[in-house]
């Protein structure tokens, strides 16, 4: 029993990187004032509004490798994940007629960074230089990132890290839950910036445990047992997976309910990840997957009335969801 249940956490948390669908009407949609982010096949970011879609640009020798979860800014105006890019990209290119110099196992160089791209100067900038980076959360007034990085010990201690978008500086969490979070799962920072709610894995091998970092001390508090905290935008709710359902807690860990309770069939698949809030904190947004590992749908669950929308149909995962003036 506990190993399936860990089982069905790792897909849960690892299941986002999988390709997704080839794209099909209905793959991205629109909200009212809004900007929502979504992520399609081969790593594209597509940004969505009323008005029109565009596509964030890649970098040259950039990979799409699962571990980093994208992520736009409270205010939409950048959006921040790892970036791994192939360094000898060039040199491990193998041309068969010349045997002398056609290595035919060629070794990459890898490199991840913590990439931000800034809408208004449509363009990517690099952050240290990282074994790994996993994910990552923006502060609620955009100047700070926190992301989880995996990196040579003899360069930094890894873990939790805030980079300062203003400095570029970078500064660890202090604290047991720098180290214990669970690397690619979804992170959320608190809306008074000074938690951040993260997945640690439980001893017991479960679905693991939700738990909240004050980032002044480094003081770890455990509210729930579940997968991919988002903190909404009021403050006053935490929702997380368990499997097949979404639920909601309150941030001291009480209250906790599923938000399908009321329409229990739109759970026949697997929560995938990452759970977005709409930019009041009244509905939620869920990526839901087949056994087999396909994305199967966007739903839209109002918390009011417990109501919930089908959005799309194999398509696109969601991402974000953030206000938008039209400006």
């Amino acid at each position: 029993m506990q190993t399936r249940r860990l089982i069905g956490f790792l897909l849960t948390v690892g299941i986002v990187f999988a390709r997704a669908s080839d794209k099909k009407s209905g793959a991205v949609f629109s909200e009212p004032q809004s900007m929502l982010l979504f992520y399609g096949e081969n790593g594209d970011l597509n940004l969505v509004t009323p008005s029109e879609d565009s596509v964030v640009p890649h970098l040259p020798h950039w990979i799409e490798q699962g571990g980093s979860l994208p992520v736009i800014s409270p205010s939409g105006n950048r959006i921040a994940r790892g970036l791994t890019f192939t360094l000898n990209a060039d040199a491990v290119k193998c041309d068969p007629s010349n045997k002398r110099r056609c290595d035919p196992q060629p070794r990459q160089v890898f490199k991840t960074v913590m990439g931000v791209y800034s809408m208004q100067d449509k363009e990517w900038k690099q952050y240290g230089d990282f074994e790994s980076v996993g994910s990552v959360a923006f502060q609620p007034d955009g100047n700070k990132v926190a992301f989880w990085g995996g990196c040579n010990v003899a360069r930094c201690d890894g873990g939790l890290m805030i980079l300062d978008l203003g400095t570029g500086l970078m500064t660890r969490i202090p604290g047991p839950g720098s180290k214990s979070t669970y690397w690619n799962a979804q992170l959320s920072w608190s809306p008074d910036g000074k938690y951040l709610a993260g997945t640690v894995l439980g001893h017991q091998y479960g679905y693991g445990q939700i738990v909240v970092i004050d980032l002044a001390t480094g003081e770890m508090k455990t509210i729930a047992e579940g997968h991919d905290p988002s903190w909404s935008p009021k403050g006053d709710w935490i929702a997380y997976g368990v499997t097949v359902q979404c639920m909601i807690v309150h941030p001291d860990g009480t209250g906790a309910r599923s938000v399908l309770e009321k329409e229990p069939k739109w759970m026949s698949d697997t929560l995938g990840v990452p759970i977005v809030w709409s930019p009041d904190g009244e509905k939620l947004l869920l990526n839901q997957w087949q056994v087999e590992g396909y994305h199967s749908r966007v739903i839209m669950v109002d918390l009011a009335t417990g109501h919930v929308t089908m959005k799309s149909k194999n398509g696109e995962m969601v991402m974000g969801w953030v206000p938008y003036s039209g400006k």
